[in-house]
């Protein structure tokens, strides 16, 4: 991996918490454990032939209303500028980007779809390293906290998978976020998603109902 592609996907990889209120309804979705026991619906991501599965509470938004939707739930202005410069930088990189929101869980699911880019172990932890370098950088400029969870990286014939899972606490708002990230590269397509949720779910199952 390039350490220019790895530069921007560290970018867009940050996150602010989730500063909107507390959700008034937890789906099924959330206590998911079995990929034999999931409800996902399906999406056809169009400019890439992709599809994708995620729970049924998920709607498609393009940038212009999700950014909308975002001034109108977002509390903390500083995270509402983290949050926008990581949607500029994902319709700044080369590839095709996608919006989803879950309204009964405050929920934001994006997907970029990048260059092929196969991710090696040592590129994984390169990524890693450029990721905690700029979360310290907007820890130390904002009311935010990091803090990895778990991070793997797999290769499975010729298909890689990274995944990172971070809790992001507002020490400010007492409040708290994570965010789950997956990078996947197989049959010469690569995207990266980010999953961003008020509570650790084990969204692997939906992640296997994705076709590449």
């Amino acid at each position: 991996m390039k350490k220019s592609i790895a530069l921007k996907l560290s970018l867009i990889l940050l996150l602010f918490t989730s500063c909107y209120e507390v959700a008034k309804e937890i789906k099924d979705w959330t206590q998911n454990n079995a990929s034999d026991h999931i409800i996902s619906t399906q999406h056809l991501l169009e400019k890439d032939g992709i599809k994708i599965g995620l729970p049924d509470s998920f709607e498609r938004y393009n940038f212009a209303d999700y950014e909308l939707l975002l001034d109108s739930l977002v509390l903390d202005n500083n995270n509402l500028k983290i949050e926008h410069a990581r949607l500029k930088n994902m319709r700044a990189m080369e590839g095709n980007h996608y919006v989803f929101f879950d309204h009964s869980t405050y929920s934001t699911y994006t997907i970029n779809s990048i260059p092929y880019t196969p991710i090696s172990r040592q590129d994984a932890k390169f990524l890693l390293g450029l990721i905690r370098q700029n979360q310290d950088y907007i820890a130390s400029t904002t009311d935010l906290t990091y803090t990895k969870i778990t991070a793997k990286h797999n290769t499975t014939g010729n298909t890689q998978i990274f995944k990172a899972i971070y809790k992001i606490e507002n020490t400010n708002l007492n409040h708290h976020a994570f965010q789950h990230v997956y990078f996947v590269s197989s049959n010469n397509k690569t995207v990266l998603i980010n999953l961003s949720t008020s509570f650790n779910v084990d969204f692997d199952p939906y992640l296997e109902k994705m076709i590449l």
